[in-house]
């Protein structure tokens, strides 16, 4: 690889194809899908299989360790696409870079036997996903106008539903063979992204397959700028992703130890069943809120909203123990879920301090989704130990998401 000193301003977005916004949609799909069974039932199940004894605290190491490289790696790769130049454009070489190291890291995963074995795997799975998850999270600020955002983020806001959905579907009812299961995650993640690299609308950025540019300037590379809209989006999105993390990580744990199943039904397929009902939610919840958004040209009602329901669902679970409301539960999380995700991807890309550099900036912002990872399993392992229950560590999480709600209403430049 390369390096040249070469300047190139900001791609200047354009009317996006549905094409296109079907290919990123799906491939950010593909992205939910690759990392959420992992995250929710395949490494919960990997800790249970190696020490049923700790198995939070071994959930708990490998989400800290796994978070902490995502966050690092996300930032890194966003910044490295900004730089990139390559007659395939900016950030397609990343993105199928990423995939084939992801597909490589289940392989790793399925086979570890031991707890730093799984470490190593999830660590080599973060580097690759978010390689592949910083380019793609940037084409909406390369390729789509300001005015559009909300209603093509609302249908990237089919990515976390969806991928929940496919991941609960293949990862906790098929059979319940490792193969299978990795097997069938990497397929349809590999076939979710393929087509994005074919329909991405970049113009080569130079004439070699890949180098990096920096730009000629005595004062060295070009620094971040710190940004009080951007700051709070950001803590706002913290704040809501700590409080969906630890639904997320914990609900099986939870299921397992207090649930009364119906007769014949694993506590993986009950928790695949409650996603499905919370996914049916999600996807129209993205979709009302990322075309209302627009329209409405306001974004913070929109995100208060999604906060308050994504409290009620998590204070809901903290006395749930009934499977019934159990999907009550998450019908409510699910709603609040999908509209922070549509409204909110929309609204960090219109606080931006940089277009030039929405990489950087964005993967800047992905460490709102990766330090809730190591922060959650640490928080729900402490608390589980001193409160010997659930309840304290959903309501933590109502409460979390309570204050990022509120807290998007400091921000000045979007209404």
């Amino acid at each position: 690889m390369s390096s040249a000193f070469l300047t190139d301003a900001a791609p200047r977005p354009q009317a996006a194809s549905a094409a296109f916004v079907a290919a990123l949609a799906t491939a950010q799909v593909g992205a939910f899908l690759s990392f959420m069974p992992l995250l929710t039932i395949l490494a919960p199940l990997k800790a249970a299989a190696l020490d049923p004894a700790n198995k939070a605290w071994i959930l708990a190491q490998v989400s800290f360790w796994g978070a902490l490289v995502a966050g690092v790696s996300n930032i890194v790769a966003g910044a490295v696409s900004d730089a990139t130049r390559s007659r395939f454009g900016r950030r397609r070489p990343w993105i199928l870079a990423g995939l084939v190291g992801a597909v490589v890291s289940y392989l790793l995963i399925m086979r570890a036997d031991a707890v730093p074995e799984l470490v190593a795997g999830v660590l080599l799975f973060q580097i690759c996903l978010n390689l592949l998850f910083g380019p793609l999270v940037a084409l909406l600020a390369d390729c789509v106008p300001a005015a559009r955002r909300g209603r093509v983020a609302a249908f990237l806001g089919f990515a976390p539903p969806a991928g929940a959905m496919a991941g609960a579907l293949v990862a906790g009812l098929l059979p319940p063979q490792d193969a299978v299961r990795y097997g069938g995650i990497a397929a349809l993640l590999v076939a979710a992204t393929a087509p994005l690299l074919v329909l991405t609308p970049e113009r080569p950025t130079g004439a070699g397959l890949l180098r990096l540019a920096r730009p000629p300037r005595p004062e060295g590379p070009r620094g971040l700028r710190l940004d009080r809209d951007f700051a709070a989006a950001w803590l706002s999105r913290l704040l809501m992703q700590l409080a969906i993390t630890i639904v997320s990580l914990f609900t099986l744990f939870s299921i397992q130890d207090r649930t009364a199943l119906p007769r014949g039904l694993a506590p993986e397929a009950l928790l695949g069943l409650l996603v499905g009902v919370s996914c049916v939610m999600q996807v129209a919840a993205s979709l009302a809120g990322g075309f209302l958004s627009d329209h409405l040209a306001r974004r913070k009602p929109f995100v208060v909203g999604a906060g308050l329901l994504l409290a009620g669902g998590a204070a809901a679970l903290a006395f749930g123990t009934d499977w019934r409301l159990m999907a009550g539960a998450f019908l409510v999380f699910g709603l609040g879920y999908g509209l922070f995700t549509a409204v909110d991807a929309a609204l960090i890309t219109d606080v931006l301090p940089s277009a030039e550099d929405a990489g950087r900036y964005l993967g800047l912002s992905n460490l709102a989704n990766t330090l809730p990872q190591m922060v959650a399993p640490l928080l729900g392992a402490a608390l589980l130990e001193a409160a010997s229950g659930y309840a304290w560590l959903y309501l933590a999480a109502a409460a979390a998401a309570t204050a990022g709600g509120l807290l998007v209403l400091a921000v000045r430049r979007v209404r």
